[in-house]
């Protein structure tokens, strides 16, 4: 089985078993690459016995290896054209050759004479002067196009190259793509930006296509107070939970936080601000404290606390505990 077949785990094991230094953060196509070229450097295959896990690999290796051996029939194709254009321009070359001997012994062979008098010479003076021979004289070419040859310097435009280099370059920009958001990190990120534009952006924010471009319709104690809020509860508490209780710590010594458990804290913290209500009766007192300006910052915390709440609940609902659902339903499947 191809080393790309693998799943990042695996790769990571096999790297640490050949003392090859790869970063947990690097990508699956990074390890792959550093894994194979280890692998072609060594002097002789690993024992199997000890590695048996790369026994796909060596005939996978050994069956590429005779198929470069064979000869390639696009190269033979390619030295017959060769050949046959070498063959054709020389019997251009004859055939051109024959048609010049051709028109020289027809031209020894007829005779131009001229039979115009004295005058008519003398009117013919000072106009253009025809070229004198024959009309097969006149209309044969004595180009040699055998020394016209096709653009080969640096600035020649070759179509079918620049096709070839834009096939490669798109599938190489898709497979980093690919690669890129084929991870749990980067699937995480969205649904992050996900929450955010639901909960602070789409209710606060007010985009249009002419200047300004964006509109905030809040104030800014408003936005921090739901920033402040959302980086609490959907990302600092799951990972400081998740730092300390980690299991995949055993096997990846690198990751320093759990996945799995940073999405089962992320869901059971969305359960539990989705059944907290807040207290309105504690709100209509601070707005009478605050008319009197007899309010402590303690209550003024717990003010922001009950928006960002409130809005919460309404904006995002359920959605964070669908969000982190998901993410453990992809640890599982990928770890």
């Amino acid at each position: 089985m191809s080393l790309k077949k693998w799943k990042k785990v695996e790769l990571l094991d096999l790297a640490d078993k050949l003392e090859i230094h790869v970063s947990n953060s690097s990508t699956k196509a990074k390890i792959v690459d550093a894994i194979d070229k280890h692998l072609k450097e060594l002097d002789e295959p690993l024992d199997l016995k000890e590695f048996p896990e790369l026994a796909t690999y060596y005939e996978e290796s050994a069956a590429s290896s005779e198929d470069e051996s064979v000869s390639d029939p696009a190269e033979e194709g390619d030295d017959l054209k060769k050949t046959l254009k070498t063959k054709v321009q020389d019997a251009a070359g004859a055939v051109a050759d024959a048609f010049s001997s051709a028109a020289s012994t027809l031209a020894e062979k007829t005779g131009q004479t001229s039979e115009d008098d004295g005058e008519d010479d003398n009117e013919s003076e000072g106009e253009l002067q025809l070229p004198q021979g024959t009309p097969f004289q006149n209309w044969f070419s004595n180009l040699d196009f055998q020394r016209v040859t096709p653009a080969q310097g640096s600035f020649a435009f070759k179509f079918n190259e620049f096709m070839q280099d834009v096939q490669t370059k798109t599938w190489e920009t898709n497979e980093n793509i690919q690669e890129a958001l084929s991870t749990i990190p980067a699937v995480d990120f969205v649904f992050m930006l996900i929450e955010a534009y639901v909960y602070v952006v789409s209710t606060h924010f007010e985009f249009s296509t002419q200047k300004p471009f964006v509109n905030v319709t809040s104030g800014w104690q408003e936005i921090a107070a739901l920033v402040s809020f959302w980086s609490i509860w959907s990302l600092i508490l799951p990972v400081f939970v998740s730092y300390y209780i980690n299991f995949i710590r055993y096997d990846l010594p690198e990751v320093t936080v759990d996945p799995m458990v940073f999405h089962i804290t992320k869901a059971l913290l969305a359960l539990l601000l989705a059944q907290w209500q807040p207290s309105f009766a504690s709100e209509a007192a601070f707005a009478v404290k605050e008319v009197a300006g007899d309010v402590s910052v303690a209550e003024i915390g717990a003010h922001w606390f009950r928006f960002a709440l409130t809005e919460w609940k309404l904006q995002l609902g359920l959605l964070p505990f669908i969000l982190a659902c998901a993410g453990s339903a992809l640890c599982l499947y990928v770890l």
